[in-house]
């Protein structure tokens, strides 16, 4: 019964590491805590790499506050002048196009092919993509700002998996994959 079990775990983490990419590697945390927009708990994952992927911000910049952050903080902050240009960083379908007091001017993209949900928020302005519009890693997404409950210019930048922010996913920490991205950029 416990190798069963344990075949069953395994199977689950595979087929996991194969959704997000190949040579991808998990590195399961605590994580923050929490319930996702969907209702379910959150958990940190922090997977090594995503092919396809690109920095969001294409300014100067610096990182801020990021899982936890002793408040329950459920993205990675990216400080930079209002009005930079931000880009999706992971291609994917448009899902919310939205304003909420605390995110400010939010955008969620569902991932292609299995790949990550990403979520933007404090955009300067509404987005001019629309809900269902299929995007690609570098497309225009909208400028960084300050909107909704921000203190300062940046982009809150979240990941989720499968089956998504919504949808009851699990937040995943995006640092490891921005670090990545902005080495690359």
């Amino acid at each position: 019964m416990t190798r069963r079990v344990f075949a069953k775990a395994t199977a689950v983490v595979t087929t996991s590491l194969a959704i997000l990419g190949t040579g991808a590697v998990a590195a399961f945390g605590s994580g923050s805590g929490g319930i996702a927009p969907g209702g379910g708990t959150t958990t940190t994952t922090a997977p090594a790499t995503t092919a396809g992927g690109v920095f969001p911000v294409r300014a100067r910049h610096t990182y801020g506050d990021g899982i936890g952050a002793g408040r329950g903080h459920q993205g990675q902050d990216i400080l930079a002048k209002c009005g930079k240009p931000i880009v999706v960083a992971l291609p994917g379908r448009v899902a919310y196009v939205a304003y909420q007091s605390a995110a400010g001017n939010y955008v969620v993209i569902h991932g292609a092919g299995g790949r990550p949900d990403t979520v933007y928020m404090h955009l300067l302005h509404r987005t001019t993509l629309r809900t269902g519009q299929r995007v690609s890693a570098g497309d225009p997404l909208g400028l960084v700002g300050q909107t909704g409950d921000a203190t300062a210019c940046h982009l809150h930048f979240e990941m989720w998996s499968s089956p998504g922010w919504e949808k009851g996913g699990s937040l995943m920490d995006p640092l490891p994959f921005l670090k990545r991205w902005d080495r690359a950029s």
